[in-house]
């Protein structure tokens, strides 16, 4: 299949405008290329149309503040900065925490709440900026950046988002940095995943989109991901009601 960068950009802003209809798109940005591309197309619906968010903590880089700066003046939408930082201690010390993974995850719960308190407050819908990679992988938080009202890049795996963000003019800063998905200082979603997102689009498309076995490490790992984080992709269970 060719990749047609302009036909994807439409389909993407027909998808989000057929579903928010006369609402305001809010927008979660970090810094990330997953989150530049949602919001360059996005723009397209009109800056006044759009609610764009930047939550960073105490272990965001500058480097995304720069790139935050440099994504508003090329998409021209102004992007609002929450610190989430005291809500952040406070739930840590409410609950005693220390494991950053356990933190990472509250990190994200965060923002996603602030983006519906935004939503709510301005009759708009959640754009989530979760592509096929993670998607498959489980490589969102439950209820983080895994809740939101529409996906509308959840069809495109990483390398996919990539090629789409150069097309949209995303800043090449954005496009050339590491994945990370900054829950902790030094994360990188590839350490994580334990294969790059090129090795990872490789073996998920071969297995899961043209149904070949899992032969190949790469392969077999991608499968392991996949079979651990099915929960992620499912309502949560019920039971379900007897009509007698």
């Amino acid at each position: 299949m060719i990749f047609s960068a302009a036909k994807i950009t439409d389909e993407i802003l027909s998808f989000i405008s057929s579903h928010i209809g006369s609402k305001t798109a809010v927008v979660a940005v970090s810094g990330g290329i997953d989150s530049a591309a949602v919001l360059m197309v996005a723009s397209r619906l009109g800056r006044e149309r759009i609610k764009a968010v930047f939550m960073p903590d105490c272990v965001t880089p500058q480097s995304d503040y720069r790139d935050i700066a440099l994504l508003s003046d090329r998409s021209g939408i102004s992007i609002d900065m929450v610190n989430i930082d005291p809500i952040v201690r406070q739930v840590t010390e409410l609950t005693r925490q220390v494991d950053r993974r356990v933190i990472g995850n509250v990190k994200s719960r965060i923002r996603m709440t602030l983006l519906y308190a935004f939503a709510n407050s301005l009759n708009g819908m959640v754009l989530g900026t979760t592509n096929r990679s993670e998607y498959l992988t489980g490589y969102f938080t439950k209820f983080g950046d895994g809740g939101c009202d529409i996906e509308p890049i959840m069809h495109l795996y990483k390398g996919e988002v990539r090629m789409l963000a150069e097309y949209l003019g995303v800043p090449e800063t954005i496009i050339a940095k590491r994945p990370s998905a900054g829950l902790w200082e030094g994360q990188a979603d590839e350490d994580e995943l334990g294969l790059s997102y090129d090795e990872l689009d490789g073996a998920l498309k071969s297995v899961i989109d043209m149904g070949k076995p899992a032969e190949s490490p790469d392969e077999r790992k991608a499968m392991d991901l996949f079979r651990s984080t099915e929960h992620k992709r499912s309502v949560p269970p019920a039971i379900s009601r007897r009509v007698s």
